[in-house]
C-alpha cells in the first residue's frame, strides 16, 4: 500500500493487517512533511484493530524518525515491525529515548527486524563497498540502541546487521527465540556467548556474512578438553532447533563441540549467493566452501534429527564422497537444498551432476523435497524472459523438465517434489515440479529468491 500523506486519512474505516510504506514512492514528502504524515498515520493506526505488520520500505532519504516510530510502537495491536533497507544515515537523524516519549512497558513488539546488510556509503571500485563508514554506522548503532531496549522484554525474533550485533548484546532477551545476524562483518567473540546467556529460550540463529566464521567465536568454551555441560553457552547450543552459519571454515572446531540433540534445520549456504541477481548488483562477494571443506564438517557429525539440510559447494575432487557423506550425516533428511557451483566449463558434460547426483542421493531413503542449483553453463540470460528469446527459453526449461528433473524424479523414489534454481535479468526463481507416485512430473508454480537486502 504506496501513499502519500494528503491521501492517508482516505483510509480511515479500513482495518487491514499488514501496512507497507514504500518511501521510493512517495517522492520529497518525508522530507519535507515527515510531521503531517506521522500525525495523519497515528490518526490511520488507532482505528486499525487488526493491524499486526508494519513495513518500512526503500527509503532514499532518511530512515524512519521519531514521530512515526512512536506512532508504529503505539499501535495496540501491532506485532512486526521491519525496516527494509531503510537506513539512518546523517548525525541529524540520531534520537534518543526522550525523543520517542515511549516507556519501555509499552512495547508488545514480536518482532523486529532492520534488514540493512549491504550499504552503499563508499564508490563500488573501492574495497569497502558494502560496508557501512563511520558515520551511518554510529548513527544507526546509537538509534537501534533505543528501539532494541523499548522492545527487549516483548521480542521474540530479531533481525539486526551483523556489524552491530556486538552492541547490542547486553540487553536481556527473556522471550527471544529467533536471532538473526545479517551483514559484511565477522561476528566478534562475545555476541555468540553473550546472546545465549541472555537469551535462555533462543531455538534459532542465523549468522550470515560473507566473512569467515571461525573457531575463535568459541574459544571461551573450547579452550579446554573438558567442556562443562552446564555452561550457559554449551546448553543454550543444544537447545537450538535451526542454525544458519554463511561461511564457516572447512576444519572448524565449532562443529566438534555442539549437541545436536534438537537440531532440526541446518544451513551451511553462502551469503550471499553468488549468483543470485541482488548478490550481482550489490558487488559483494562471498567465499564458496570447496566440496572437501564441507565433506570436513559432515564427517564431523551425525545429527539423527535433522530433518533440512542447506549448503553451497564449489566442485572439487570430494564431489561424489560429499553427496556418500550427506545420508550418514543426517538419516533421517526429508528437505535438502544444493547450490552446486563448477570450474569454469565450456558444456554442461564438465563435472556433469547428473553422472553422481541421482542415484548417490537415492540413498537419502527419507529425502522427500530436493532444491538444486545446479549453475549450468549453457543456461539462457536475456532481458525479459518472458519476451525476449522465448524459443530458446521454452527448449532450456524442457531440457531442465526431461533431462534433469526427470532423471532425479525416477532415481530418488522418496522425491514428491523437486525445485531447479533459474535466473532472469531481474529475479531468480525456483521452478518447482511435483512428483507423483508413477514418477510423473506436475510443473508448480514458481517461487521467487529474494536478493539479500
Amino acid at each position: 500500500m504506496l501513499m502519500s500523506p494528503a491521501s492517508i486519512s482516505n483510509i480511515l474505516g479500513f482495518d487491514f493487517s499488514v501496512f507497507e510504506l514504500d518511501v521510493s514512492a512517495t517522492g520529497d514528502i518525508l522530507v519535507d512533511e515527515p510531521t503531517v504524515l506521522s500525525e495523519r498515520l497515528v490518526a490511520v493506526f488507532s482505528n486499525m484493530a487488526r493491524l499486526q505488520t508494519f513495513r518500512l520500505m526503500n527509503s532514499a532519504e532518511c530512515g524512519p524518525w521519531p514521530a512515526l516510530l512512536k506512532a508504529i510502537l503505539t499501535t495496540p495491536s501491532l506485532t512486526t515491525c521491519e525496516i527494509l533497507d531503510s537506513p539512518w544515515r546523517r548525525p541529524e537523524e540520531k534520537f534518543s529515548r526522550l525523543m520517542l516519549d515511549l516507556p519501555r512497558e509499552s512495547s508488545r513488539l514480536r518482532k523486529f527486524v532492520y534488514r540493512v546488510p549491504f550499504t552503499d556509503c563508499f564508490p563500488r571500485e573501492s574495497e569497502s563497498y558494502g560496508r557501512r563508514d563511520k558515520v551511518q554506522g554510529l548513527v544507526e548503532l546509537s538509534n537501534l540502541s533505543v528501539i532494541v531496549s523499548l522492545v527487549c522484554d516483548s521480542v521474540e525474533a530479531l533481525e539486526i546487521p551483523a556489524e552491530l550485533a556486538l552492541h547490542l548484546a547486553d540487553l536481556p532477551y527473556p522471550k527471544l527465540s529467533e536471532l538473526t545476524f545479517r551483514g559484511h562483518e565477522p561476528l566478534h567473540t562475545t555476541d555468540w556467548s553473550m546472546m545465549f546467556h541472555r537469551a535462555p529460550r533462543l531455538r534459532d540463529v542465523h549468522i550470515q556474512t560473507p566473512a569467515y566464521f571461525n573457531d575463535r567465536l568459541i574459544s571461551p568454551i573450547i579452550s579446554t578438553c573438558s567442556i562443562p555441560h552446564d555452561d550457559p553457552v554449551m546448553r543454550g547450543m543444544s537447545n537450538l532447533q535451526s542454525l544458519t552459519i554463511s561461511n564457516p571454515l572447512g576444519k572448524n572446531l565449532f562443529f566438534q563441540v555442539l549437541t545436536y540433540a534438537n537440531l532440526r534445520t541446518l544451513s551451511l549456504k553462502a551469503f550471499p549467493l553468488p549468483d543470485i541477481i541482488g548478490a550481482r548488483w550489490s558487488n559483494v562477494h562471498s567465499r564458496v566452501l570447496t566440496g572437501s571443506e564441507v565433506l570436513y564438517i559432515l564427517n564431523a557429525v551425525q545429527i539423527v534429527s535433522l530433518s533440512t539440510f542447506e549448503l553451497s559447494y564449489w566442485v572439487d575432487a570430494s564431489d561424489v564422497a560429499l553427496l556418500s557423506r550427506i545420508h550418514i550425516s543426517f538419516p533421517k533428511l526429508s528437505t535438502l537444498e544444493i547450490h552446486r557451483f563448477r570450474p569454469l566449463a565450456k558444456e554442461n558434460s564438465e563435472n556433469d551432476p547428473l553422472s553422481s547426483m541421482p542415484n548417490t542421493l537415492a540413498k537419502a531413503v527419507n529425502l522427500e523435497h530436493l532444491m538444486m542449483n545446479l549453475d549450468f553453463p549453457e543456461r539462457p540470460r536475456h532481458n525479459d524472459w518472458r519476451h525476449d528469446d522465448s524459443e530458446r527459453s521454452r527448449t532450456f526449461y524442457s531440457f531442465l523438465e526431461k533431462e534433469i528433473v526427470s532423471t532425479f524424479a525416477h532415481a530418488v523414489p522418496s522425491l514428491k517434489t523437486l525445485g531447479i534454481l533459474s535466473h532472469h535479468s531481474f529475479s531468480s526463481c525456483w521452478d518447482i515440479w511435483k512428483v507423483t507416485k508413477t514418477r510423473g512430473l506436475i510443473p508448480q508454480l514458481q517461487t521467487p529468491i529474494y536478493p539479500p537486502c
